[in-house]
Parts: structure tokens; sequence; C-alpha cells
């Protein structure tokens, strides 16, 4: 099945990959082509692939056959807070991530004010994150990843933990990164978070890919 082909200036593009773990085949002959300001829809049950597929874009794994080209600054929203370190401060890890991002140390300071406030942690960050709640980690991870400024945001069902208030922020967030023309893949279970954000849809079952483009197209497809 070939991938549609994007509108503007691709900036990721995923051409026959297939994917092992251990002796489990993750992912078959998947293919994939993002435009600039796409955004893209990742459906499918647990299991199938697809918190892969973003790892493979985020250059997390590598693919065990086929390519994957990815053109611009990529952020994923895949394991929040995976680099963080329990034992030191929220204030540290935030310097630690966001330079593993790609930020330098002058860039992080710059930005450092508005990521505990969009994190809501003003009163914890200098608290070592091993007392943080999951909720708070959460926060503090998604803060940091959407203040690297990407050109590509990778997003897998992170709005599962935290409170309903802090959702909204993020779903605002998504938003305004649309508005922007950012290019964004978004694993969720959500059929309505689809039909809110993206442009096309991509059903993954077993591994491989079942339908795409469309949104509405690959909805008929998947509830058949």
């Amino acid at each position: 099945m070939n991938a549609p082909q994007p509108l503007h200036e691709t900036l990721v593009a995923v051409e026959e990959v297939h994917a092992f773990y251990g002796k489990s085949h993750v992912l078959h002959g998947v293919s994939l082509t993002v435009g600039k300001g796409e955004v893209v829809g990742l459906l499918g049950r647990n299991g199938v692939g697809k918190s892969t597929a973003l790892k493979l874009v985020a250059g997390i794994t590598k693919p065990t056959g086929g390519t994957v080209l990815v053109n611009g600054r990529v952020s994923a929203l895949i394991e929040l807070g995976a680099g963080f370190h329990p034992e030191i401060s929220g204030r540290e890890n935030v310097f630690i991530n966001g330079i593993m991002l790609g930020l330098t140390k002058r860039e992080v300071a710059t930005r450092f004010d508005e990521i505990v406030e969009f994190a809501e942690l003003k009163d914890f960050i200098d608290a070592p994150v091993k007392t943080y709640s999951s909720g708070m980690y959460m926060r503090l991870g998604f803060a940091v990843a959407i203040h690297v400024n990407p050109d590509v945001l990778l997003v897998d069902e992170v709005l599962a933990v935290g409170d309903e208030g802090f959702t909204h922020k993020c779903l605002d967030k998504f938003a305004e990164f649309r508005r922007l023309g950012k290019t964004i893949l978004l694993v969720t279970h959500s059929l309505g978070l689809v039909e809110r954000f993206c442009d096309q849809a991509l059903w993954l079952d077993h591994g491989r890919v079942q339908a795409q483009g469309d949104i509405v197209a690959v909805f008929d497809v998947a509830q058949d």
C-alpha cells in the first residue's frame, strides 16, 4: 500500500519499515509520508506497533529493514520523563532534558519560567523528582518537550495521565502547534481527537497498515 503524498515539504518519510523486538515481528513493511504542517493520527489496538512507529521516527529505536528519514527537530511525547534523574530536582532535570532535546543551556534558561508555569510546578520545582506523583512527572516532561519548539512533534497517548484541566491545556497547545504549521504524529485511541486535530489517519493491525489517508475512509475500514 502506497502512502499518500503530502501537499507540502516532506518532513517524515517512512519507507517499507520492518521492526523486530526479540523474536517478535512488530512492524511489517510500514510506509508513511508526512508533509510540513500535517497532523496524522495513528490508530489501532494495543500492541499493533503504533508506539514502535513513533520510536523509529524519534530515533529511539532503529528499523531492522527499510528507511526512516526525518527533516527537522523532533520532540517526542512518548515516554515522558524517561530521562529524568529521580535523585535531583525538577529544576536540574529541566536543564538536562532541554539540552538532551537539542536546546542550549541559555535557551533552556530563557524558557525555564514558561516551562515551570505550564507544568504547574512552581512550588515543587526544587524538590527531587522522586517525590513527584506520576501526574507531576508527566506534566514536567510534557512542558519541557513542547517548549523545545520542534518541527515534528510525536505524541503517544500522553493525555491518559493528568487531570482534566491540564488535559485541556495540552489540547490547546496541540491546536496552537497546528496553527503554527508544526508536523504532528499522534497515537491515540480517541477517534474524537483524530477528527478534531488530524488531516489524515493510519490504521495499524498486527504491525501492518490496513488503511491510511482520509479520516472518514480509515474510520469506515477500521470499524468493519
